[in-house]
């Protein structure tokens, strides 16, 4: 009966993210309102060639072409069929094969001529469908609490992309946005999956203090290593783009928000835990139940740092990887200002989970005590 009734709850989810990714990908194919480009369906991709170049004596890129045929799906002109040349970079690594949708996009040349190119695949509407399958599948399987945790990523979400990032593009101190938004984050967070409503502070003074240790040792470094956050193309771009941005507090904010999910992890973890000691013998004592918090601590130290690491090595490994097929020295890797970045956030990440283990312990026998007392 269990079986049937997880199969029938896997069904039921799949039929929802198939429903939501056909409403997105209507919506989406008949809203589109970016002028420089069109959602396209190939219908045929003859084979390429190589254009001649203009000069033979200057040197330039390889570019390739091919006829292609294609369906208009987006704009005044769906439904439409051309016949166009498309172009593109040789070594670019856009397959385009028949029946797949994409973003045909165009070069107008003062002469008259049109320069036709597949930008790239058109991928909006499956996002979205796996998207919805993910969180449809997790509901469905861990019921109020998987929503509520669901409600809570949403939240983060939602003041980074509609709070922190526009209010810094408009000027404002980065690094308080971003203290700011670590504790919204963690208060709903909070709220959201701690389950004892008697131990949400707790889990929540555990990670606020675990982030600003985190953050208080990301500050020391970025200033005695001289880092001013230009590193990387992106940073370089950014700055001239928006030149009165405070790229090093930049850094710093992207110290604390990088930190915050991994010691909320812990901080709510131990939380957990001491809670399930203390449900199971209300009279533990205090001293155990701090070295009991401090052991779980411990335990889930080893595989949160691991996965702080490797998620930051995971972000930079194109840049190591440039790095180490130019033939860099050790002593040139450390020095380099874009790997000092992702050192700085990793060590930051790394002191931030170790506070929150005795912080977050300290508070809940703390808590224990004081409830006690008032029994």
């Amino acid at each position: 009966m269990r079986v049937k009734g997880f199969l029938a709850r896997l069904v039921i989810a799949a039929i929802i993210s198939w429903v939501f990714y056909g409403a997105v990908d209507y919506f989406a194919v008949h809203n589109w309102e970016n002028s420089d480009s069109l959602i396209v369906r190939v219908i045929e991709a003859g084979p390429e060639s190589i254009i001649p170049p203009e000069d033979e004596e200057e040197e330039t890129y390889e570019m390739l072409e091919r006829n292609t045929v294609l369906q208009v799906l987006s704009g005044t002109r769906a439904d439409e069929v051309m016949s166009v040349k498309t172009v593109r970079l040789s070594g670019s690594g856009l397959e385009v094969k028949p029946g797949r949708r994409y973003l045909l996009v165009w070069d107008m040349f003062s002469d008259g001529r049109v320069q036709y190119s597949i930008a790239d695949a058109y991928r909006v509407s499956s996002v979205a469908g796996i998207i919805m399958l993910v969180c449809t599948v997790l509901i469905s399987l861990t019921g109020v609490r998987g929503l509520l945790a669901l409600l809570g990523l949403a939240a983060s979400i939602g003041v980074l992309v509609f709070t922190m990032i526009p209010l810094t593009v408009r000027g404002w101190d980065c690094v308080w946005l971003a203290i700011a938004s670590v504790f919204i984050i963690s208060t709903v967070t909070v709220l959201c999956v701690v389950r004892h409503a008697r131990y949400r502070l707790v889990a929540l003074m555990g990670s606020l203090g675990g982030v600003l240790c985190g953050f208080l040792c990301g500050a020391a470094m970025v200033y005695l290593w001289g880092l001013n956050g230009l590193a990387g193309e992106g940073a370089a771009l950014l700055a001239s783009t928006l030149p009165g941005l405070n790229m090093r507090g930049l850094l710093l904010a992207s110290v604390l928000i990088g930190s915050i999910g991994a010691v909320l992890d812990v901080a709510i973890s131990i939380t957990a835990s001491m809670s399930e000691f203390v449900d199971y013998d209300s009279d533990i004592p205090l001293d155990r139940l701090l070295l009991a918090g401090l052991n779980v601590g411990s335990e889930v130290l080893g595989s949160m740092i691991n996965t702080l690491i490797l998620a930051y090595m995971g972000s930079a490994l194109p840049m190591a990887v440039l790095v180490c097929s130019a033939g860099v020295e050790l002593t040139g890797i450390l020095n380099d200002p874009y790997i000092a970045q992702e050192i700085v956030q990793s060590l930051a990440g790394t002191l931030g989970l170790l506070f929150t283990i005795p912080a977050t312990a300290f508070s809940f026998v703390l808590e224990e005590s004081v409830r006690r007392r008032n029994d």
